[in-house]
């Protein structure tokens, strides 16, 4: 009898456990969603080739935004 209690205990607290877990993780998948959802990145486009990158990632002389270097610097020599 002793061996069944061990066995339905084991099982409780492995249901438990995995229960835990499960709401866990779908506590941080909301999370992180409704976080990237309310802020948005800004894009902006390149002057030269015209591709459109976020404005963390561009490069900005004067009022024109570049993706690289070397767009910044061969719109600068025309």
């Amino acid at each position: 009898m002793g061996l069944i209690k061990l066995l339905v205990l084991a099982v409780v607290v492995f249901a438990g456990i995995t229960l835990w877990r499960r709401l866990q993780a779908g506590r941080n998948r909301q999370g992180g969603a409704a976080a990237s959802r309310n802020t948005p990145e800004t894009m902006v486009r390149c002057r030269r080739c015209q591709v459109h990158i976020p404005q963390n990632k561009a490069l900005r002389s004067n009022q024109d935004w570049y993706c690289c270097d070397e767009h910044r610097d061969a719109d600068h020599d025309d």
